[in-house]
């Protein structure tokens, strides 16, 4: 595993932004590489005896699913970045500033807290 490269993050600068997105990039890739190594791992190095094994290796896969999820929505944001900027020619401020769509984790925990509420009301 290379060493990773220390990032000075400067304001307006399409290099910078560049290699943070770029190394935001490559921890959300390996984060999910590393989830599913887990989730293979788990799924087949245990072999449960009773219902409590059986529950803690779904508890252990749905942690590493959690991260994997957690990093693909990463990977999209970046992307939605990446798009707004190209959409701008190459403009950073005014594509962030412009884009109040660009989704953030907060709102996906919303609309999961959403989805919950309704399932427990039964609609």
């Amino acid at each position: 595993m290379t060493r990773i490269k220390k990032q000075k993050i400067e304001i307006n600068d399409n290099d910078s932004l560049q290699g943070m997105m770029q190394e935001v990039y490559n921890n959300a890739c390996s984060q999910i590489q590393d989830a599913q190594k887990i989730i293979n791992e788990v799924g087949a190095a245990a072999m449960p005896d009773d219902i409590d094994d059986i529950t803690k290796i779904a508890k252990a896969k749905t942690e590493a699913l959690k991260v994997k999820d957690s990093a693909i929505k990463i990977k999209l944001n970046v992307g939605q970045l990446q798009n707004e900027i190209i959409k701008h020619s190459g403009n950073i401020i005014e594509a962030v500033n412009s884009n109040p769509e660009v989704v953030e984790a907060q709102t996906f925990d919303e609309i999961r807290r959403m989805v919950k509420e309704k399932k427990e009301r039964g609609e």
